[in-house]
């Protein structure tokens, strides 16, 4: 598809002139018209009586006949005439487009002219040839009793797509006027209201917390107080709300575990469905879909959604781990006065036989008119996320030391694991440090004929120790290699 702007292409619009002049000699030989001869030139436009000159805050300026007006339409086609918006009278209409993907000038013309239909009803083009001395694709056009030309080039990845009209028996008498606007139309960048143009600019910002990441906002909207790196638990999660006006975006990662799921453990601690535990609440499993149906409305403070869709097949390629049992992603439509879009995704743990789930959201609102452009910011912003690799290097350090202290604190609170293998008789205290260990996701693994234990991490299939004391996970039920020294481990719940 080709994406249509006004004007966001600095690199080759000096082409334009270059072709406006060879316009000029093919409106005249291409149209059959005699009354302009174009090697005599054009007079100065300053000899132009009742002739203004128009600038425009897209970034261009235009000398137009006193009482024609410009109509600068938001996918980037100028109209310059008597009555441009209505089609009516004399008309120039230039289309400067970026090209996502190469094309050809006939599928370009064709696509193009598909699209002037939807402006200019009844629009039928005849006559389509190219004229390879000038590089350009032509063709003459007509509706109700109107007739033009119309001239596409291209140039590398931009693309200029110009024409003009006028009443059949008013067209030879006409044809002055139209040529001297093409004429005088001139790209003025330092003209351009970024605003105007639907553009808008970015600017780095850094997490300043932590000093995590970077990521790219728009310039001028306000970033929340409480953006940036956050510890729901202990590990980092990422939060950043950035808003203008009654357009924004939030995006909020991952950060399990959000959701226990119910089991007899909790049950008989008191942790019922719907009850808080360790900061986050006991609730049954729910994929991605049910989440936005059935509560993601009450966490964003929203009347339900008017559309939920699947999206599941976005994660094929998303990593994935041993824990990691269902991947899903869903988007959800709301409307109160706004459009709301959230992308959903959710992620659903087993360790140890305790359920555990968590959900990430991508939410970004504007009105209709606006979502397209918001949308577009929202992708722009997530594809300039960069972390800071220092701290993520030191990041990964903390949370094994994070990840030791917490075990160790465990086992002295609650008493659980003294220092032998007698587990089995106590039988709810194992339980319970089963549960410990699913939530910090990591097993205890035994030698039985020491009595001595590890604390790991969980995912691996069996676990080896080797003549040193060293501990290694696997991931399969052989030794990592071929060794006889090996010795395999105890790992209840592996």
């Amino acid at each position: 598809m080709v994406r249509y702007v006004a004007e966001k292409n600095k690199r080759s619009l000096s082409k334009i002139f270059v072709l406006f002049a060879v316009l000029i000699f093919l409106i005249v030989a291409f149209s059959g018209c005699s009354d302009i001869n174009p090697n005599g030139g054009i007079p100065s436009i300053a000899s132009w009586a009742g002739w203004s000159k128009y600038s425009d805050s897209h970034g261009f300026s235009v000398y137009i006949p006193d009482g024609w007006s410009v109509d600068v339409d938001d996918s980037g086609l100028i109209r310059i005439g008597e009555n441009p918006a209505a089609n009516s009278g004399d008309l120039v209409f230039i289309w400067t487009m970026a090209l996502n993907e190469q094309k050809t000038e006939a599928e370009l013309f064709d696509e193009t002219v598909s699209l002037l239909q939807t402006f200019i009803p009844g629009l039928q083009v005849t006559g389509e040839r190219y004229v390879s001395n000038y590089s350009m694709y032509v063709g003459t056009l007509s509706y109700g009793d109107y007739i033009g030309v119309l001239m596409l080039s291209i140039n590398d990845t931009d693309a200029y797509f110009i024409g003009l009209a006028a009443r059949e028996e008013e067209y030879n008498e006409s044809l002055d006027k139209l040529v001297r606007v093409l004429y005088s139309f001139n790209y003025e960048p330092e003209l351009m209201d970024p605003d105007s143009v639907g553009i808008v600019q970015m600017q780095t910002w850094t997490d300043p917390t932590e000093g995590a990441f970077t990521i790219d906002v728009p310039k001028g909207w306000a970033v929340s107080s409480d953006s940036g790196v956050t510890r729901p638990y202990l590990d980092a999660a990422v939060k950043l709300v950035v808003s203008k006006g009654d357009m924004g975006i939030s995006i909020e990662q991952l950060h399990p575990p959000l959701y226990y799921t119910p089991n007899w453990v909790l049950n008989m601690s008191g942790y019922t469905e719907g009850s808080y535990y360790m900061g986050g609440l006991v609730l049954s499993y729910h994929n991605a879909k049910q989440y936005a149906e059935q509560l993601l409305a009450g966490e964003l403070g929203l009347d339900a959604p008017v559309d939920v869709t699947d999206m599941s097949d976005i994660l094929s390629n998303i990593y994935s781990a041993p824990w990691i049992k269902e991947k899903t992603a869903a988007e959800a439509t709301f409307e109160n006065g706004l459009v709301h879009k959230v992308l959903v995704g959710d992620e659903y743990y087993s360790l140890a036989g305790v359920g555990m789930w968590a959900v990430s959201m991508i939410h970004y609102w504007a009105p209709e008119n606006d979502l397209e452009l918001v949308a577009k910011i929202a992708n722009d912003m997530l594809l300039s996320f960069k972390l800071n690799e220092t701290w993520a290097a030191n990041e990964q350090k903390q949370v094994a030391i994070r990840t030791g202290i917490i075990n160790e604190m465990g086992d002295e609170i609650a008493n659980i694991v003294k220092s032998t293998f007698n587990y089995r008789d106590q039988v709810m205290d194992e339980t319970s440090k089963k549960f410990s260990n699913a939530i910090l996701g990591v097993e205890d693994v035994y030698d039985p004929e020491t009595g001595e234990h590890w604390t790991v991490p969980s995912g691996a299939s069996s676990y080896w120790r080797d003549v040193y004391g060293n501990v290694y996970a696997s991931g399969s039920y052989s030794p990592p290699t071929y060794n006889d020294n090996w010795k395999e481990l105890y790992c209840p719940n592996c």
